[in-house]
């Protein structure tokens, strides 16, 4: 994980940007799980603020979950970001359960 990247103003500004536009529609707009498409999906997106999305330690496990997708859910892999992208997406959705 880069240094900082996690309390980043920069990152966490970037990582807004970044999930208003992939991750909203499933996740909502603040992370609660409650997206346009939620209803749909079984199982449910995770509710991104508690843990262990907002775990102390979660940043390399989140930042994991959004390369690869997680299995048996409709979490998809989004390799399409590149690495600083990923990172800081990563680094908001941390900041959701940490206000």
């Amino acid at each position: 994980m880069p240094t900082g990247v996690l309390t980043s103003s920069r990152a966490l500004k970037d990582g807004r940007g970044l999930f208003v536009q992939n991750c909203a529609i499933c996740h909502g707009g603040n992370g609660d799980g409650h997206g346009p498409r939620s209803a749909e999906m079984i199982p449910p997106p995770n509710d991104l603020t508690s843990p262990p999305w907002s775990d102390s330690d979660s940043g390399p496990k989140v930042y994991e979950a959004i390369r690869d997708g997680v299995a048996g859910t409709a979490m998809p892999s989004w390799k399409t970001l590149d690495d600083n992208q990923l990172w800081s997406l990563a680094a908001y959705v941390h900041s959701l359960g940490n206000p």
